[in-house]
């Protein structure tokens, strides 16, 4: 074949007449430049079925704020992040208020203190927190308990990092009815609803950093749907290590990271991503059954072990 003035040879797309292809290419030229321009693109296409992309909102990796700067989720959502509509994330224009039609959750995708304390002290608010999704709330903390009742002896110290208001902790003492109750969370209110339930308890307000207990001082250490809301989790699972006394158990529950889809969460862990996170510490990573959550069950070495050389 003879090449034609563009130097291309003939096919099936040049052989149409000059007009048409004329056409064919402001066509393509002008689709490009929409694409190129076009701000938000979805990855992870595997993740959702294609009929399901429409009830999505997509956010480019840049737009969401992740936190520390300059580092992004771990797992599935590492350059966009698909957030379901009217799920939580709500924006207010001037003149509006908040509501909670679209579910109550949202109030505290800006991980503030103020706003958990708006959650968990007002008793409306509660009972619709705990009543979303056909009370998978409550089934998460039930299922927990029921998990957790078999590795606490019957006179365990307790401690709940992140405890909200005592929800697993009663649970827990339901099960195990002499346990002693600890807990802490950076939410004022949270603290107190938790020491108004549980009297004979102790809880602080803290910032979930560097722990405000002494080493080695509880035979069960819980921290369940707080990990991936904080900035730093490897420190803090450093932090519910050492607070945990020889032979006592860590247990640490996180969403799924390839189904969650909370704006207020900054990490997403599979079940093998939490396992690699983990690693450091030999952790049993399980699914939940019925609310599908990550279970991650770290032992805490004996004196004997330790003193026979064993993991430190």
């Amino acid at each position: 074949m003879i090449p034609n003035a563009d130097g291309v040879e003939p096919n099936e797309f040049t052989n149409l007449s000059g007009g048409a292809t004329a056409w064919f290419r402001r066509m393509a030229a002008a689709l490009k430049d929409v694409l190129r321009r076009f701000p938000y693109r979805v990855v992870h296409r595997s993740r959702v079925a294609p009929g399901d992309l429409l009830d999505f909102d997509v956010l480019e990796k840049g737009v969401y704020d992740y936190v520390p700067k300059g580092t992004h989720v771990h797992g599935p959502k590492s350059d966009f992040l698909l957030i379901r509509k009217n799920r939580y994330r709500v924006s207010l224009l001037p003149g509006q208020s908040m509501q909670t039609e679209w579910g109550v959750g949202w109030i505290t995708e800006d991980n503030a203190a103020a706003s958990y304390d708006r959650l968990w002290g007002d008793d409306d608010l509660l009972a619709k927190f705990h009543a979303e999704g056909d009370g998978v709330r409550k089934k998460l903390i039930e299922e927990i308990a029921d998990h957790v009742a078999p590795l606490t002896c019957e006179s365990a110290r307790v401690v709940d990092v992140g405890c909200g208001v005592g929800d697993l902790l009663v649970a827990l003492r339901n099960r195990r009815p002499l346990i002693r109750t600890f807990g802490c969370d950076f939410s004022e209110r949270a603290v107190a609803g938790a020491q108004a339930r549980l009297p004979e308890g102790q809880f602080v307000r803290h910032v979930i950093a560097d722990l405000p207990y002494g080493s080695q001082a509880f035979d069960v250490v819980l921290c369940t749907d707080t990990l991936e809301h904080l900035d730093q989790p490897a420190r803090v699972v450093e932090e519910l290590v050492r607070v945990c006394a020889p032979g006592g158990v860590v247990v640490i529950v996180v969403p799924d990271g390839a189904v969650d889809d909370f704006s207020g969460h900054l990490w997403f862990w599979s079940d093998h991503a939490l396992e690699a996170f983990l690693r450091p510490w030999r952790p049993e990573i399980k699914r939940l059954p019925v609310t599908k959550e990550l279970m991650a069950v770290i032992q805490s070495p004996s004196r004997s072990t330790r003193g026979a050389g064993g993991v430190h």
